[in-house]
């Protein structure tokens, strides 16, 4: 499985491109917006992969990680937005409130920042702990994902859907997710894993009781050898590199 990244928004992002059938592809964790003024870079990116995107996935509601969604909609209007049920606030009316608060925790200037997580696109599909991809992603979101008259191989992207699961990982927000592929042996970890260190429990909504136990969960159940894709920094890494 070859996945791309770029690193998008203003505290770079790893935002990842799932290959799934043909052209189609999920993106994780689109951050690109006007503040960090890199608002057009995943449209690039996808363009010189020739990929087209028929999902959005996130890991977690926080600024970062959502503030590329209006600027990702205005290039593609009818992307399905994903997002663990316990996360959902972070999106939608009045989401910005949320936002300003971590903003402010984490002494970011909200002023011009605050615009990209003004109106944020509320979420078309509320995550659980154990879905599978394919239950949650409709055929009919991703014939309309496509642009123009193409026609996506809908049963291999279907078939690619079925090999992601959920994992639900709270601590670092209540609505953390990591979603894992078992047959290719890679963890898209989002800001719970990361090499030899894990996300901070400290903004609001976070615990690092339910951090402990998030990790002992993915160090106890799945295999050493499987691949870490998280939401910052060095990615690619075997799991048991953290060990």
């Amino acid at each position: 499985m070859e996945i791309h990244a770029a690193q998008t928004g203003p505290l770079q992002v790893n935002t990842f491109i799932l290959p799934l059938a043909g052209r189609a592809v999920l993106l994780v964790d689109p951050a690109g917006c006007e503040f960090s003024g890199d608002e057009k870079r995943l449209a690039q990116v996808l363009d010189e992969h020739d990929c087209a995107p028929v999902g959005i996935l996130l890991t977690h509601g926080h600024f970062d990680h959502v503030c590329g969604l209006k600027a990702l909609r205005a290039s593609f209007p009818n992307l399905p937005i994903a997002i663990h049920v316990a996360d959902q606030s972070f999106l939608g009316e009045r989401s910005q409130e949320k936002h300003i608060k971590s903003l402010e925790l984490v002494g970011m200037d909200q002023d011009e920042f605050v615009k990209d997580l003004t109106g944020l696109p509320a979420a078309d599909i509320l995550l659980k702990d154990g879905d599978f991809l394919d239950t949650v992603f409709k055929t009919e979101d991703i014939i309309s994902a496509f642009t123009g008259d193409e026609v996506p191989d809908v049963e291999g992207v279907a078939n690619a859907l079925s090999h992601w699961r959920v994992v639900h990982t709270p601590g670092h927000t209540q609505g953390s997710v990591c979603f894992y592929n078992e047959s290719e042996k890679v963890l898209i970890s989002g800001d719970t894993v990361f090499y030899q260190s894990y996300g901070r429990t400290d903004l609001p909504g976070g615990s690092e009781e339910q951090m402990q136990k998030s990790l002992s969960n993915i160090f106890e159940t799945l295999p050493d050898d499987v691949l870490v894709y998280p939401g910052h920094g060095a990615y690619g890494f075997e799991l048991g590199a953290n060990e």
